[in-house]
Order: structure tokens, then sequence, then C-alpha cells
């Protein structure tokens, strides 16, 4: 193992001529953040974990410059993602002072520094005994059996190119472009979905205003092999006392940015700050990103987006992923040094250019600048479920989307799909490709981890889903959320001695709420309530119409029995409530009764009369949440062989069942 620049092997059990051989539990691949907490989660669990990442660096993207959290409704990822935010509150509290810049600066510890964060995602990986992290060692190979994933190969970077097998019981691919998926012969998906194949909307080739969701005219809907584009998240500063010049990119080729120069003599284009965001960071530092076509003013036609040029990466060699990540960083360089320095870019540019330069405190080891390149999208392996726009329609019954009792997250963030083609001046005011359009937050089903026909293998990043409705999870905190959630299913599978598709979904759901992790959104619940299991839990089951948990409500016996029978139902349980009395206030006695009809021992005892407490809907949902526990970890009684102690939970009635057809031609199947 590479640990601080150390080779240490840990779990090993042979020598195989001459190439050490690993052992584990759990393998994950790549220490992006998905894959940190699938780490952490599964050695939290128990689990003996080994963590594998091809760089000196942990925290992908994230310690790399995306540095505000892209997350909109907070209540949508807690878990690990939001014990990360905490730790970062901590750190600028503790550095700094409760009432400092840096700390309103890092907006409740949901915005930091790149090597503030780096930080924090050390310590989460060395506080776990059972997880060791193996720097510096990029995946070669899967070793696969049949459908049965065995193992990996790893390089040693700097063991003179040692060959390192790891073998495990489960195996977690958590990189950016899903090679070990792809090496294990996973059916995937490069490029974009025809608007046929699902009846997606904003499917195939289209031209929109960004956040505008009519079609303009071009839009086909024709499927392709374009990948939205890539760039670099850049670290600036203005502080002189930090600051490094930007320097002028070995390749520069000021023609690169002749769009952005016409946008700025005609008025589409008025400062440095409509050309490329900056977001204010803690420490005097901004992230830097693309930006988008303004909808109104129509510009900047470019920005750091390199579109086209990047189609190839997700199933490109090491050498030729290198070729372009460098052309990504000349031409994301040299459009800031364009800013600064062209004679053509008027003057006030320019000296606003020039006031900012790369930060010496970051990225000291790479010249100051970033590690990685921002691969929104490589690969989408085609998995048990498949995710697409049209999880975003509303049940017009449960004023919500479609409630999934086998939720693992929650995706909340907009369709965001950045352009897929170069500007075209024949469709001013937009890129192809380019969407952003808000929708309902949404259950994301267990499916979207496991492959089709391939075994022990769970891919939290390079997920199941169409190339649209890939846009909303695509979003490093929802990543976290998958990521935790293939950790703690990973550990079931393990200790249950069970395939990873026959963990039962509710025992996963049980594990990953008590950890505080969101498998329901509703938007006035607290990570910090004490019914929040329960709440989230039984939202997964119809608990609620709409998005708010209303945990303090007084319940009528009408409002509990038409809330019990949902849930029932979404458990494949037939229950018949009472009639009498519906208006009565709802008492502890009335929901240990119908309980006891549904088989759900309480443990309670019947109480004797009607008490005088009035339950609220979040001691309810605590009550048939222990009941439902206690039930489940019992062995079935005679009699009982309907109720939910063993009956998985099912997919409900009024949800469209995913895809289940046999694969598209236009799926690749890996041979290698």
């Amino acid at each position: 193992m590479s640990l601080h620049g150390v080779a240490v092997y840990v779990f090993v059990t042979a020598l195989i001529g001459g190439e050490p051989t690993v052992q584990a539990d759990v393998v994950v691949v790549g220490a992006t953040p998905a894959g940190i907490a699938a780490a952490v989660a599964a050695a939290r669990e128990g689990s003996r974990v080994v963590l594998l990442e091809e760089s000196g660096h942990v925290g992908g993207i994230v310690s790399s410059g995306l540095t505000n959290a892209d997350i909109i409704r907070r209540q949508a990822v807690g878990g690990l993602f939001f014990e990360m935010t905490r730790r970062v509150l901590a750190h600028y509290r503790d550095t700094y002072g409760p009432d400092s810049e840096q700390v309103r600066a890092c907006r409740n510890g949901y915005f930091y520094e790149p090597h503030v964060i780096e930080r924090v995602f050390e310590r989460m990986i060395s506080e776990r005994r059972g997880l060791r992290l193996f720097r510096h060692h990029r995946f070669k190979r899967a070793i696969v059996d049949g459908d049965l994933v065995k193992g990996v190969v790893v390089e040693d970077l700097i063991g003179r190119g040692r060959q390192v097998s790891v073998y495990g019981r489960v195996f977690i691919d958590a990189t950016y472009t899903g090679d070990v998926a792809a090496s294990a012969g996973v059916a995937y998906r490069v490029g974009r979905e025809g608007r046929d194949e699902y009846g997606e909307r904003h499917a195939g080739r289209i031209y929109a205003r960004f956040g505008h969701d009519e079609l303009l005219p071009g839009s086909t809907g024709e499927g392709d092999a374009g990948v939205q584009a890539y760039c670099f998240r850049l670290c600036l500063t203005d502080n002189p006392d930090n600051r490094v010049p930007l320097p002028k990119p070995d390749r520069y080729n000021p023609d690169d940015y002749r769009y952005l120069l016409e946008d700025i003599r005609e008025g589409r284009v008025r400062s440095i700050r409509e050309a490329v965001q900056f977001i204010p960071m803690p420490n005097g530092k901004f992230e830097i990103n693309s930006n988008h076509p303004d909808p109104k003013r129509g510009g900047p036609s470019e920005s750091l987006d390199l579109a086209e040029e990047n189609w190839g990466y997700p199933e490109a060699s090491g050498e030729e992923r290198e070729r372009i990540f460098r052309r990504c960083w000349n031409h994301n360089l040299g459009l800031l040094w364009f800013l600064g320095h062209d004679p053509r870019v008027p003057a006030s540019f320019r000296r606003d250019m020039q006031r900012f330069g790369l930060c010496k405190d970051e990225f000291v080891d790479n010249a100051h600048r970033p590690w990685q390149l921002y691969v929104r999208e490589a690969r989408r392996i085609v998995g048990q479920f498949v995710f697409t726009e049209n999880e975003g329609q509303i049940d017009a019954e449960l004023a919500r989307t479609c409630v999934r009792p086998d939720s693992i997250a929650v995706a909340e963030f907009p369709w965001d799909c950045h352009g897929v083609h170069k500007f075209d001046p024949k469709h001013p005011g937009m890129r192809e490709g380019y969407f952003y359009i808000r929708h309902a937050p949404i259950q994301v089903p267990y499916g979207v981890l496991l492959p089709r026909r391939v075994r022990r293998l769970l891919v939290p990043v390079c997920c199941s889903a169409s190339h649209v409705g890939y846009q909303s999870l695509r979003v490093e905190p929802t990543y976290m959320a998958l990521g935790e959630a293939a950790g703690v299913a990973a550990h079931l599978a393990c200790v249950r001695n069970v395939e990873l598709d026959q963990v039962p979904k509710d025992l996963l759901q049980i594990a990953l709420v008590e950890r505080g992790a969101v498998v329901t959104y509703y938007g006035d619940l607290r990570f910090d309530h004490p019914a929040f299991a329960a709440l989230q839990f039984l939202g997964a089951r119809g608990l609620n119409p709409g998005y708010l948990a209303t945990p303090d409500l007084k319940l009528t016996r009408r409002m509990g029995w038409i809330k019990l029978k949902r849930i029932a139902s979404f458990m494949g349980l037939r229950w018949e409530p009472p009639s009498d009395r519906p208006e009565d206030s709802l008492r502890e006695e009335d929901v240990v009764e119908w309980l006891e009809q549904l088989g759900w021992p309480t443990g309670r005892g019947r109480p004797k009369g009607r008490g005088e407490k009035i339950l609220t809907l979040s001691q309810f949902a605590q009550i048939i949440y222990t009941s439902y526990r206690r039930a489940r970890g019992e062995k079935p009684r005679q009699g009982q062989e309907n109720a939910a102690v063993v009956r998985p939970a099912s997919d409900p009635v009024s949800c469209a069942p995913s895809p289940k057809s046999e694969l598209p031609v236009s799926v690749k199947r890996p041979t290698g």
C-alpha cells in the first residue's frame, strides 16, 4: 500500500510469482467522494475494506476544485455527506472563531477550500482501523470468473510498476469513468439515447435556453455518441499575499475564444464574471467554473467547457485521456490568459483578470493546478433499474414523484447537462445539448447500483441511468449518498452471505436511515429529529402525500388508518381499517390494535381503556417503525405467512416499472 509516500501492503495473504495478493471483504476502486463514502460506510459497519486510488490524493474533483456543494435542497442528502459538512464547519469555527468571515463564507459547511475538504476526507478515512487506503495504485483489469467479479489487478505506480492482485467478496466501482465495470463485462452506454427510447422530452439532440423547458428549432431528439463537455474547476485568489500569477499556456490559441470575443464586442458579455463563473470561497478564494449562455443576453457563446473534444475520453486509453487532459488545461488556462492579456479585450476586463492568480496554498505539489479534470459524464451502466427523466413525473394522488420502497437516496438537483456540441452561430444564445430544468425531489432505487448479469459489483458513480436521468444523479452530494448505500449494501451482502440483488431492501434502508441517510425528501425534517429514521423509512412507503413530514401534526383515527393502510399497501399487505369514530383523536391503543391485526408485535401490550395522549405524526411513525423492525427480526409464526415479516417490500402499483427489455443494440458489451 502506498500510504503517505511509503509502500506498505496490508491484508497480504500470499506472494504469487513475486507479486503481492491482498484480501478484503469490500474492495472500493476510486477515492472519489462516492468511493470514500462507500469505504467508510462499509468499514463502520464492520467490514474489512480496501480503498484503491490512482493518484496521491483523495476526494476526486471535490478536493480538485469543485468546492461548492451542488445541492439546492439541503435536507435531501444526509448521512456521510452531511457529516462531511459538519466537519468543514467545525474546521472553520475552530481555526478562525465562530463569528469569523471564514465561517460565514463556508455557508454552514457547504463551501470549502480544496485543501480543507481533502483534509476532512483524509480524517474520515484514517479513523477506521478496518479501512486501508492504497494510493498510487492504478486499476488495470478485473478478475472475473464467468459472471462473478473475484478481484482486481492494480499497478503500483511508485513500486516500479509492480502488479498487485486484490481479492474481495464485493467490489465497488467508484471511478468517474466506470473502468472496473467495463473491464468486468458490464453492459454500458456512452452518449445520448434518442427521444423515443424512453420517451424523455430532453433526450437526444436538443436546443434550449438555460432554465427554460421549451425545445427550440433544431431539436431533433436523435441519439448520438455525444458526451457533455468537461472543464477544470480552478481555484483563484485576488489576495496578493497568496497569489501566483497565471502563466501563459504552452499551446495558446486565441482563436479558441473568437466567439467569446464577439460576445464581448457586442455586449453579450460585460465582465469577466459573465465570461466564467466566480464562486466565492473562504479566505478570499474563488472557484472558477464554465458559464452558461444567459437566456436573455445570449452570452457567453463559449466558456471553459470544451465540447466535442472530450467525446472519446470515457473509453480512451490512459495516454489518450492524458492528451485530452492537457488539451482541456491549455484551453481553460488560455481563456483566462486571453481575458487578461489579449489587446482586443477591453482594458477593464484585462485589469480585472490580472488581479487574479492561482492560490499559493492549493495544489502545492502540482504547480497550484488542479489534479483532476471535471468528468461530468462518461460511461453509464445498464443496470437492474434505469433512472430516466420520467422519474420526475408527479404522482397526482400523492402529490410527489413516485414513492419507491427500495429507495436508497434522493435526486434533487435539476436535470443539468452542459453543452455537447461546440457553439454554432446558426443557433445564437445557446449551445447544443445544454439544458437546466428543475424538478421535484425523486427517490432513487437500489437497482441503479446493480449491473445486469454481473455479480458482486456495485456502481454508484457511473450508475444505471439514461443520459437525461443521469443529469440529476451526477452531482457529488448524490454520488456520496449512492456510495454510502453501496458500502452498507456490500457489508450486508457479506454478513448475510447473499448476492447483492438478494440484500433485503428494507434492512438496507433501516441501516441507512439509522445512519442519518435520506431516502425520502421532507423539507421540514431536521436530521437530528428523534423520529428521523421512522419518518424516512415510512416515507418510502407512502406515509405522507407531498414533501412535508409535519412531525408535530396531531392525528385523528381517520388520518391514522388512511396512513397505515397506504403503508401496508406499499409493503404488499392487505388491511381493512376500521370505520368507527373517524374524528376521534388517535391514541396509542388504536395503533397497537391495528398493528396486531397486521401481525407486527409492538411489545407494548394493549393499554387498558383509552389513554389521554393524542399521538402526533412522529409518535405514530415511531410506533409503526419500531413494531416493523421487531417483526422483521422474528421468524414468521403459523398463520402469519402473509405478514410483512416474510414479505419483501414491493414497488408501488402507481409507478411504472423500470424498463426490463433486452439490451438495445446501442448498448456496449465490453469483452476485456
